[in-house]
């Protein structure tokens, strides 16, 4: 895989676009960014791109950027909280196996402390505890 950009432009495009995303290569991590609205109408988007990016071969773990959310509802929290949980514990759960199954990549969230449409509701739901916020994506590809 290529370091170009891969998906929609992370601006939406047009008056009734609630979010865009866009996935990138950066080295070994795949960086999803997340612009717009995460909510009730969006969430199961950034769900379904989160999904299919862990996928990637030789991925070493995916960086979800929330700079440019301008809104995050109950049900964006949820999706992130629902992807922390499931990328921290082994990959797959499909009845009997004969062999371990596979840990998916680790997740890491950026938002900087000056985006309050996400640090307000993350710190009011206490999900600082199951999924740190890094202030940049430096910082974050740095924790993978």
């Amino acid at each position: 895989m290529s370091d170009d950009e891969r998906g929609r432009p992370a601006t939406p495009d047009e008056p009734g676009d609630l979010m865009a995303l866009a996935t990138t290569r950066v080295g070994s991590a795949a960086v999803v960014t997340v612009t717009g609205e995460l909510d009730l109408h969006t969430a199961r988007e950034l769900m379904t791109a989160v999904d299919d990016t862990l996928r990637w071969p030789d991925l070493a773990g995916v960086v979800v950027d929330l700079t440019g959310v301008s809104f995050l509802g109950s049900s964006g929290l949820g999706t992130l909280a629902e992807l922390a949980t499931r990328t921290a514990a082994p990959g797959g759960s499909e009845g009997y196996r004969t062999e371990a199954p596979q840990p998916l990549p680790p997740l890491r969230l950026v938002a900087p402390p000056d985006n309050t449409a996400v640090i307000r509701p993350w710190e009011t739901m206490n999900l600082q505890q199951i999924l740190p916020l890094h202030p940049d994506l430096t910082t974050a590809l740095n924790d993978l």
